[in-house]
């Protein structure tokens, strides 16, 4: 791995499970079929993704394609930036909420890894919610 990109947003107020479960879908299969690595997450009306791979291709799928989807709004870029340790590597976009503190950990330990500011911290209090 060698690039990362967190990011947050609000799903669309009328957003429907069959949405939700097609971009569960369409994920998994293009970030496997991609190798990129990650997670991403819904609670309370929000989003939290992180994506581990190859740098032009994760830019190019933020910038045009998770940038552009009307599906959500108010994007939150949490980590745009290099990176030299995959903490998702068992991962190919799991969908879920976040279930056990092992996972919600894992998420903390990625955030901890590239904290650059302030930012960071505050995303990690903003990570219970999707602790069920």
């Amino acid at each position: 791995m060698n690039y990362t990109i967190c990011y947050t947003s609000k799903a669309a107020p009328d957003i429907q499970t069959e949405t939700l479960e097609q971009i569960f879908e369409t994920t998994k299969k293009n970030n496997h079929d991609s190798g990129i690595q990650g997670i991403l997450l819904y609670g309370m009306n929000t989003f939290l993704q992180v994506l581990e791979g190859d740098k032009e291709i994760l830019i190019k799928l933020y910038e045009e394609v998770i940038s552009k989807d009307p599906r959500h709004t108010d994007i939150y870029e949490i980590i745009n930036r290099p990176s030299t340790m995959s903490v998702f590597s068992t991962y190919y976009s799991k969908f879920n909420i976040v279930t056990t503190s092992e996972e919600l950990d894992r998420i903390k330990t990625y955030l901890k890894q590239h904290q650059i500011n302030s930012t960071a911290g505050k995303i990690n209090r903003l990570l219970n919610p999707f602790l069920l």
